[in-house]
C-alpha cells in the first residue's frame, strides 16, 4: 500500500479553519499521482504521460474535518477490473484518525476519446498491487 502525506494549507480551508470539502480530491489526486510516479508510470518532467487516464466515476465520505496545519496520511490501493482502474483513498489526519474514504474509477482513452485498453505497464503493475479490503 502506497501512503502520502500532505500538510494541510491555509488557502484550502474556510473561515473556520476546516478543510473545504472541495479540496479532498485534490488530496486524492496527488497521492494517486505519488503511487504512479513511484511505481515508475508517470514522469513529472512529462506532464502527459498522465494525460491517457480519464475520470469516470467519484466517491468520497467525509467522516471527520480535517484543519489547517493538519499532516494528513492518504493511504491508496489499486486494482483493475476490465479496462478500468480502481483506486481507494483512506485519508488519516490527527490521532491516526480516518477523516475520509474515497473511490475512483479511471479509464484509457485515446486522442479522439474513444476507449482504450489499459496499457501493459499498467496492468502488470497493478498485478503487483496488494487489495486489503474496501473501504467505502
Amino acid at each position: 500500500m502506497f501512503i502520502h502525506h500532505h500538510k494541510v494549507q491555509f488557502y484550502e480551508t474556510d473561515l473556520m479553519g476546516i478543510v473545504h470539502h472541495s479540496n479532498y480530491l485534490r488530496f486524492y489526486e496527488e497521492a494517486r499521482v505519488g503511487w504512479a510516479h513511484s511505481k515508475g508510470l508517470l514522469d513529472y518532467q512529462s506532464p502527459g504521460s498522465a494525460s491517457h487516464f480519464a475520470v469516470f466515476e467519484t466517491q468520497v465520505k467525509h467522516i471527520k474535518p480535517t484543519f489547517f496545519g493538519d499532516n494528513l496520511q492518504i493511504e491508496v490501493q489499486g486494482r483493475t477490473e476490465g479496462n478500468r482502474l480502481i483506486f481507494q483513498y483512506r485519508l488519516r489526519g490527527r490521532n491516526d484518525e480516518i477523516c475520509s474514504v474515497a473511490k475512483t474509477v479511471h479509464v484509457p482513452l485515446g486522442p479522439d476519446l474513444k476507449l482504450l485498453r489499459l496499457p501493459a505497464s499498467m496492468k502488470t503493475a497493478m498485478e503487483s498491487e496488494k487489495w486489503t479490503e474496501t473501504w467505502l
